[in-house]
C-alpha cells in the first residue's frame, strides 16, 4: 500500500471519475444511487476527500444532497466547519488496513448507499452508546462520575470538585441542597460549579441541542433550565439508554443570547464494576480466594499485583524486611515508599490499582517454623512462596507435602536463577506420578554484589526477568484455581541457553519434555 498520492489513491480516484464524480484535486464530488423509504429510487450527491491516511483510513465522505426526504439521525461524525456536513461513519476501527474494502470504488458507493438506506429506516435500534459525537467537543474536561451511585439520583443538583490531574472533575453521589441568600436574589456562593443529574430513559433518537434535550425531558427540564440560566450548575450528566445498554452523557452548559449552549465532554464511570471489566474472565472467581505470597519483594511484589488486578482480593502478604532505595529498580513499588516495609508498600500500591483493599493483610513477619508454614498452608487455597530463600521453600514444602490431600491447597513456589536466565515455578504438592523438573545448581560467582547494610549478596536479576517470573507463577496460580490443572509441577522458562542438557534451549522446559532420567520424582 501505499499513501494518498500512491497509485491506490489513484486508482480509487480513477474508479470514481469512472463513475460520474467530478475531482478538482483535493475532492470529488458525485451520485449515490440509493433507495429511500418505501423502496423508491434515490440519487444522493456526496464529497469524498482522500486524504493523507489512506488507504489505511477510508476516504472522508460527507453527504452534500440525499436526494430525497432523509433525517440524519444515523452515525456522522459532528461536522468539521459550519454549512458542512460530517464525515459518515461507514467503516468502524476494528476494520483493518490489509482487507481495506475502501479502496474499492465499487465497496465504498456501496457502503454509501447502505449508510443512506439505514439512515432513511431511522435510527437503529441497537445498543451503541455514542451521543457524544452528535455534539460539538468541550476538550478541556474529563468527567468522573460513579454511574452506580448516580442511578439513585434523577432531578437532583450535585457538588462537583477538581480531580488530581489537570482537566479533571469529579462529580459527588450526594444531592445538594440549594440555599437562597437571605434578603438577596440569587444563590450562596456556596453554590456554584455544580453538575445536574437527569435520566433521559430510553432514547429513540440523538440529542444534538439542549431543545433536543428539553423536548425529551419536557417540564422535568425547567428546574436544570432554571439553575444553568443563574449560573449555578455548569454541568449535565445525562443518564440514557440505547437497547439494553446504559450509558450517562456529560455536558458543559452554559447560558447565553437566551439560549443554553451544550458541549460533549469525556466522562468516565468510576465504579467498581466498571473498574473489573479488564481484569478477565476469572476476576469474579478470584474474588473470595484467600491467598498468601510470602516474600514481597521484586518477584513478590510484581506476583501480588498481577494477581490483585486480575481479581484476586483476599491477598495476604508477609515480609520481614523494608523497601531499601535499591530495590526499587526492579519492585513494584517506588521511592516515595523507601523506608516502609516491603508488605505496606506493596499494599499501598494496590491501593492505587483499588482502594477496596480491606481484605489485604500486610504481616511484617519472617518465616521463622514449620509450624507457622503450616498455618499458612491450612488458611490459604494458594501459598505463593516468592521468597527466594532455601530455608523457607523447604518448610513451605514441607507443609504441602504433609498437609491432607483432601484439603485441596498447593504452594507455588517462584524464582529466578541464574542472573535471571531462567525463571521457574513449582507447584506442590505433586498429585499421582507427577514430576518436578531437576534443580539447577547455583553457579559460584567470584564478583558476587554487595549493598552496605544488606547481609547477602544481591542477585544481578534484570526486572524483565522478575516481571516473567511474577507472570510464570501467576499462570499456575490461575490454572489451579481455575480448576484446568494442565500446567505440570514444574515449569522453566529459559531466556539465554544454559549448560545443563535441558535448560540448553530458549523456552518453555516442562518435566515431560525431558529424558525421564533426568526429572524428579
Amino acid at each position: 500500500m501505499s499513501g494518498a498520492d500512491g497509485w491506490d489513491a489513484d486508482l480509487l480516484r480513477e474508479g470514481l471519475v469512472a463513475r460520474d464524480f467530478t475531482d478538482d484535486g483535493v475532492r470529488l464530488r458525485g451520485p449515490v444511487p440509493w433507495r429511500g423509504a418505501g423502496g423508491a429510487e434515490a440519487r444522493a450527491r456526496v464529497e469524498i476527500e482522500v486524504d493523507e491516511r489512506f488507504p489505511f483510513y477510508p476516504p472522508q465522505v460527507r453527504l452534500l444532497d440525499p436526494g430525497a426526504q432523509l433525517e440524519v439521525t444515523f452515525h456522522v461524525d459532528r461536522a468539521a466547519r459550519p454549512g458542512v456536513s460530517g464525515n459518515l461513519c461507514l467503516w468502524d476501527d476494528a476494520w483493518p488496513a490489509d482487507i481495506a474494502p475502501w479502496t474499492d470504488p465499487d465497496e465504498l458507493l456501496s457502503r454509501i448507499a447502505g449508510w443512506l438506506e439505514q439512515t432513511a429506516a431511522g435510527w437503529p435500534g441497537d445498543n451503541v452508546c455514542d451521543l457524544e459525537r452528535y455534539l460539538e467537543a468541550d476538550p478541556t474536561m474529563f468527567v468522573l462520575y460513579d454511574a452506580e451511585n448516580l442511578a439513585r439520583l434523577k432531578g437532583h443538583a450535585v457538588r462537583t470538585r477538581r480531580g488530581s490531574t489537570s482537566g479533571t472533575v469529579e462529580v459527588w453521589n450526594t444531592p445538594h441542597r440549594l440555599k437562597k441568600r437571605a434578603g438577596r436574589p440569587g444563590f450562596s456562593r456556596a453554590d456554584r460549579q455544580l453538575a445536574w443529574v437527569e435520566d433521559l430513559g430510553q432514547l429513540h433518537r440523538p440529542v444534538r441541542s439542549w431543545a433536543d434535550i428539553h423536548d425529551v425531558l419536557g417540564e422535568q427540564a425547567a428546574s436544570a433550565e432554571q439553575l444553568i440560566a443563574a449560573g449555578v450548575v455548569n454541568l449535565v450528566l445525562l443518564r440514557y439508554q440505547r437497547g439494553d445498554q446504559q450509558s450517562v452523557l456529560a455536558l458543559t452548559v452554559k447560558y447565553a443570547a437566551d439560549e443554553i449552549k451544550v458541549r460533549a465532554c469525556e466522562s468516565a464511570d468510576t465504579s467498581s464494576s466498571t473498574r473489573q471489566m479488564r481484569a478477565g474472565t476469572m476476576a469474579p472467581q478470584l474474588a473470595d480466594v484467600p491467598i498468601a505470597i510470602v516474600g514481597c519483594g521484586a518477584i513478590g511484589s510484581f506476583t501480588a499485583a498481577l494477581l490483585f488486578r486480575a481479581g484476586a482480593r483476599r491477598l495476604t502478604l508477609i515480609d520481614h524486611e523494608r523497601l531499601r532505595p535499591g530495590n526499587v529498580v526492579r519492585h513494584l513499588a517506588g521511592l516515595e515508599q523507601v523506608g516502609a516495609w516491603k508488605t505496606d508498600a506493596v499494599r499501598n500500591c494496590l491501593t492505587a490499582i483499588d482502594p477496596a483493599i480491606d481484605a489485604v493483610r500486610a504481616l511484617t513477619t519472617a518465616m521463622t517454623s514449620a509450624d507457622y508454614a503450616k498455618l499458612l498452608v491450612q488458611h490459604h487455597r494458594i501459598v505463593v512462596d516468592a521468597t527466594g530463600s532455601a530455608r523457607a521453600t523447604s518448610m513451605l514444602a514441607f507443609a504441602a507435602n504433609t498437609t491432607n490431600a483432601e484439603a485441596d491447597k498447593a504452594v507455588v513456589t517462584v524464582c529466578a536463577q541464574r542472573d535471571g536466565d531462567v525463571v521457574r515455578v513449582d507447584r506442590l504438592p505433586a498429585r499421582g506420578v507427577e514430576i518436578f523438573l531437576p534443580p539447577l545448581p547455583a553457579l559460584d560467582d567470584q564478583n558476587e554484589l554487595r549493598e552496605n547494610g544488606c547481609g547477602s549478596p544481591i542477585s544481578r536479576t534484570p526486572p524483565t526477568a522478575v516481571v516473567a517470573a511474577a507472570e510464570l507463577a501467576c499462570c499456575v496460580v490461575l490454572d489451579e484455581l481455575a480448576g484446568h490443572r494442565k500446567l505440570p509441577t514444574s515449569v522453566a522458562f529459559v531466556s539465554r541457553p544454559q549448560p545443563e542438557q535441558q535448560y540448553t534451549h530458549i523456552g518453555l522446559v516442562l518435566p515431560g519434555s525431558m529424558p525421564q532420567d533426568q526429572v524428579v520424582k
